[in-house]
């Protein structure tokens, strides 16, 4: 009886072992890739993305790991662990760095997946300016994922009150200087309008230069481009600010001058209106505007970011370039949306009445910015490291064509001299 007992309850264990292994195969071949980023503020984003994701794929999983607390920390921290060999599967990283990635052999191109031909991308909803910020050569190594572009944020009781009657914001740079020199003319601690001239990278410069058809570099990147009448228009702009601006402030000052009221047009990143609209509401009637585009060829710089495959080994490739195509798609556009200020990429989405209905329910303030981005590519970087000293010192020129202190065309100058001289 003993004997029985036993040889049942030795039974009972093997036949719950047995049951169990099948859970625990699962487990073990859930393929894990690791995804490095910048932006341990985005914890919600990161956590709904890597758990819807892994809904749609049970046998793949993917775990961020936060490296810096910016793009430009994460792109050190990258670099140092492809030097000792430590360099996670993945990265969520700015599309500026695409061409380091790939030139120090980083980023493996992703080519393989979409048949050697960009129209594949462009099937997928990406538009072609897009694509080519993360392609080097005839590798694409990046699927961008969100983007911003700047737009102009307009206090429209201030505009009003100045004599502006047109029920839509300015329009154009002539509009802007016009009403911005009469609110400038109320006085007090009134400002008729700022724009972000020393915003990272030169990142306004640039999309000045490229509204009025201009280019930072010719496209072998061995000669500067904004050394003509584009980039004279550009700081000519910039120029005009100097009359409604009446106080110089830093970009933290501007921000806070504005939601609080006494300044009628700021000129910063899409990325901010949900934070605008919170710090404003009830204040104030806030309208935003599109970045005019004065140029026949005009187009737009963005300060896009996306995903980038690190992994060699074609298991982990295959789950990256899965979770690259899930962050793309439409749900992962909308994870985008509702959890930051940044623009979804994907175009088809942005066709579809359903996805549009629910993200601009969520920003209200991007309807008139999403038509912008068919024309919008990315932000240019210096291919040399100096590239920090030249756009500080673009930033220092900006500066002084803004107050007043230089003329366009003496400032244009000496951009184009030492951006020569710094390139070598």
């Amino acid at each position: 009886m003993q004997l029985t007992r036993r040889h049942l309850i030795i039974t009972g264990a093997v036949s719950a072992a047995a049951l169990a292994a099948p859970a625990v195969l699962r487990a073990e071949e859930k393929l894990t890739v690791t995804i490095s980023h910048g932006a341990p503020t985005y914890q919600a984003l990161i956590a709904e993305l890597s758990s819807q994701f892994a809904l749609e794929n049970p046998s793949m999983a993917v775990k961020f790991v936060a490296d810096g607390d910016n793009w430009d920390p994460l792109l050190n921290s990258t670099l140092r662990a492809s030097v000792v060999g430590a360099l996670p599967d993945g990265t969520w990283q700015s599309l500026t760095y695409a061409r380091i990635l790939a030139n120090r052999k980083i980023a493996q191109p992703v080519n393989q997946f979409i048949g050697n031909d960009i129209k594949n991308l462009q099937a997928m909803g990406l538009s072609k300016p897009m694509i080519e910020a993360t392609t080097v050569g005839s590798n694409v190594y990046c699927l961008p994922y969100g983007t911003t572009i700047p737009i102009v944020y307009c206090n429209m009781d201030l505009l009003r009150k100045a004599g502006y009657s047109k029920p839509q914001p300015p329009s154009t740079w002539d509009e802007i200087h016009q009403i911005g020199v009469k609110v400038a003319a109320m006085r007090g601690n009134i400002n008729g309008g700022y724009i972000e001239y020393s915003s990272t990278n030169a990142w306004i410069f640039q999309n000045l230069l490229a509204s009025y058809g201009g280019r930072m570099m010719n496209e072998a990147q061995t000669a500067i481009a904004f050394d003509g009448g584009e980039g004279l228009q550009s700081l000519q702009t910039l120029f005009r600010f100097g009359d409604i601006g009446t106080t110089d402030m830093t970009i933290d000052q501007a921000r806070q001058a504005f939601n609080a009221g006494v300044t009628a047009m700021h000129i910063r990143s899409a990325s901010g209106t949900t934070s605008v609209a919170k710090a404003t509401a009830g204040s104030f009637d806030l309208a935003v505007a599109q970045f005019p585009l004065p140029g026949p060829n005009g187009r737009l710089v963005g300060a896009g970011h996306g995903f980038f495959m690190f992994a060699k080994d074609p298991a982990k490739q295959k789950v990256v370039w899965e979770f690259m195509k899930f962050a793309t798609s439409s749900k992962g556009q909308l994870i985008l949306a509702k959890n930051t200020g940044y623009i979804p990429t994907n175009l088809m989405a942005l066709d579809d009445r359903a996805f549009l209905d629910q993200y601009f329910k969520i920003n209200p303030f991007h309807r008139s910015v999403v038509e912008r981005l068919a024309i919008t590519g990315d932000q240019f970087s210096f291919p040399s490291d100096s590239t920090v000293k030249i756009v500080q010192m673009m930033a220092n020129e900006m500066r002084n064509v803004v107050t007043h202190k230089a003329k366009p065309n003496e400032a244009l100058t000496r951009m184009v001299a030492q951006t020569r001289k710094m390139l070598g």
